[in-house]
């Protein structure tokens, strides 16, 4: 039976420039692709979130120019502003449509690990 689920995400991007942020944007999108065996074609939406001090790119942007995703609707925003948080972050919330029965693996990538230490690679 099909359900909708969301998954998160988040990775910490190395400086502010185009290819760090197309790289670090790339990878998190696949390896929540991966990791949880989804089908492009399942993704309803995603929302993209990136901190203030990535500036160079909008990670939406850099999803749609170098991963190919240009029928999902992707909706960035700029992350709040927090005292002590992480700098240089992409987050994403995607929503999909899925019959798997397990639960989804959210996924943290190069640093961002540390947003979420209560979920580990499975």
């Amino acid at each position: 039976m099909e359900k909708f689920s969301a998954v998160r995400g988040a990775v910490q991007i190395t400086e502010d420039n185009e290819k760090a942020i197309s790289f670090g944007t790339i990878a998190l999108f696949k390896e929540i692709i991966e990791r949880n065996n989804f089908a492009e074609n399942n993704l309803i939406s995603i929302i993209i979130s990136q901190t203030k001090d990535l500036t160079a790119m909008n990670a939406a942007t850099a999803l749609r120019k170098n991963a190919g995703v240009d029928q999902i609707p992707l909706f960035c925003v700029q992350e709040c502003e927090t005292e002590n948080a992480m700098p240089r972050v992409v987050r994403f919330l995607i929503h999909v449509v899925t019959d798997q029965q397990e639960p989804v693996c959210h996924v943290y990538l190069h640093g961002a690990e540390k947003l979420r230490p209560d979920h580990q690679k499975r």
